[in-house]
Parts: C-alpha cells; structure tokens; sequence
C-alpha cells in the first residue's frame, strides 16, 4: 500500500470517527511522508527477514479508571503499569515494538518512566488519547533513558506496507473505514478495548488492544 492510498483510507477513518477538531488536525499534521514510509519499510523488512515484531495497544499505563471500564485484573495503577511493563520486556532490544495507541493517561513523567523501561525500537501509531484535547502530542521530544537518542523511533498517525502474500497491512489507532475497492486489506487496530470487528469480503480487523489479546501479538 502507497503512502497516498494509506492517507487516503486514514483521512477517511478519521471522518467517521466521533469528531475531535484539533486531535485528528495534528494525526493529520503528522502524517509525513518519508516518515511514515521509513517507518513502514524498516517494519516491513524485518517480516521478511523472519524477525520478531511485536504489537499491542490501549495500555493506558497510569490510568486508574480503565481498570473498571475495562474490568482489568488489577487493584490499582501501580500494580496495573508493573505487569504491563513486565509483559513488554519480553521484547528484545533489536526487536520491533508497535504501539497502537493510547499508551498512557494521567501523570505523563510516571508513565514515560514506564516506557523507557521497555526494550525495543518503539513506534508510536498514535491514538485520540496520545494527543491533549488542544492536539499537542508530548511524545515527540522524549528521549531514552540513556538521554542520546529518542523514546521512539518514530511518532506516526499510520503504518502502511505490503506483506509477503500480497495483503495491503495497514495500522491504525481507529480500525479503518474502506467504502472503496482495494486488494485486501489487514488492519491492525486498536481502540475498541474489548469489542472485535467481524471481518469483511475486503477487509480483516486484528484488535491487537491489550483488553483483547492480555499481552503482546507477535506478528
């Protein structure tokens, strides 16, 4: 999948999703090119070469209250931000670990002292909880731990490649909205915690959410 079609079908996702002015105008202001493409194919390349990579989404590490909405099996944020760290550190450092979106709420230095615990070459796909209501997103300046080089290495509102059957893979906090014919489509997703989208004659949806899967998809 190119990176125009890929915008495209994000553009329109964005449009049918419930409507946050300022959030979807920064995933839109953020939608560059050569990063996403860069992005994208290194992700790719490491499918092919038979490597490991990892995916999951809707951590809402530092977030109290997804533990009721979401009837998590946890007593309080501190014990829920420590399995899921835990779980994430089966990650190697060379590995490939994609976030799709909303990763953290609440206290942002608590979380980020979470995340930089996580091994791995981290992306960032983002999500409507990555970004205030105003669209500032505050994960684009972070750094490592070791401070040389950044959190992520990269903060994106899409991914988009195709895999080695020939499927167009897309990557989306919102699953995606197809009203138009393409080749088939893989759309791993998240943002609907527990529900899972039947699949379609073009399209086939994996929730990688963590309120689905209770762990990392290793793709």
């Amino acid at each position: 999948m190119d990176f125009k079609v890929a915008l495209d079908l994000f553009t329109l996702t964005l449009a049918t999703e419930r409507d946050r002015p300022d959030v979807h105008k920064t995933m839109l202001d953020l939608a560059h090119p050569d990063t996403i493409t860069e992005a994208s194919s290194q992700i790719q390349q490491a499918l092919i070469r038979g490597e490991r990579v990892w995916m999951t989404a809707d951590l809402h590490l530092n977030h109290g209250n997804v533990i009721q909405y979401c009837n998590r099996p946890f007593t309080d944020a501190a014990q829920m931000n420590e399995h899921l760290v835990t779980q994430a550190q089966k990650v190697k450092d060379d590995e490939w670990l994609v976030i799709v979106g909303d990763l953290a709420m609440g206290d942002h230095d608590v979380a980020m002292e979470c995340v930089r615990r996580i091994p791995g070459r981290k992306v960032l796909v983002l999500g409507n909880h990555d970004l205030t209501r105003a669209g500032k997103c505050r994960y684009l300046n972070e750094r490592a731990e070791d401070r040389r080089r950044p959190l992520f290495e990269a903060v994106v509102p899409f991914l988009a490649w195709q895999d080695t059957l020939g499927q167009n893979v897309f990557v989306s906090h919102y699953p995606a909205t197809v009203d138009y014919p393409l080749s088939r489509i893989l759309n791993y997703h998240g943002h609907l915690h527990r529900q899972v989208v039947p699949p379609t004659e073009t399209t086939h949806f994996v929730n990688v959410g963590w309120d689905v899967t209770q762990g990392l998809v290793c793709l």
